[in-house]
């Protein structure tokens, strides 16, 4: 479910993005979203793959997975920077904190 909210936040901050700063700022605020969403996407399927016998099993695969999730969450950011010549860091930076509380809040919301 977290994952198809944050699917949405990447649209929804690149119309928040486009009114901000034009089109860069809409490419911006998506690419800022989308990082969140391919790491989050990339630690589901990674926590989701292996299912440990022990609670310590359990651990291992936890901070392996946000490992990954943190390093590919630097080298998308470093991507991004380097690439996109246009970046408007406004809507970028806003999409990708807001993005990232996600995450957390989802961790605490119950069904």
């Amino acid at each position: 479910m977290l994952l198809a909210w944050q699917a949405l936040a990447v649209v929804a901050f690149a119309v928040v993005g486009g009114a901000w700063a034009g089109w860069s700022g809409a490419v911006s605020g998506a690419l800022g979203a989308a990082i969140n969403l391919v790491a989050n996407f990339v630690y589901a399927l990674m926590g989701g793959i292996v299912r440990p016998a022990t609670v310590v099993g359990a651990l291992v695969v936890i901070l392996r997975a946000e490992g990954f999730k943190i390093g590919l969450i630097l080298v998308q950011l470093i991507l991004v920077l380097v690439l996109y010549r246009e970046l408007a860091a406004g809507p970028f930076i806003t999409a990708f904190i807001a993005t990232a509380l996600m995450f957390g809040i989802a961790l605490r919301a119950r069904n």
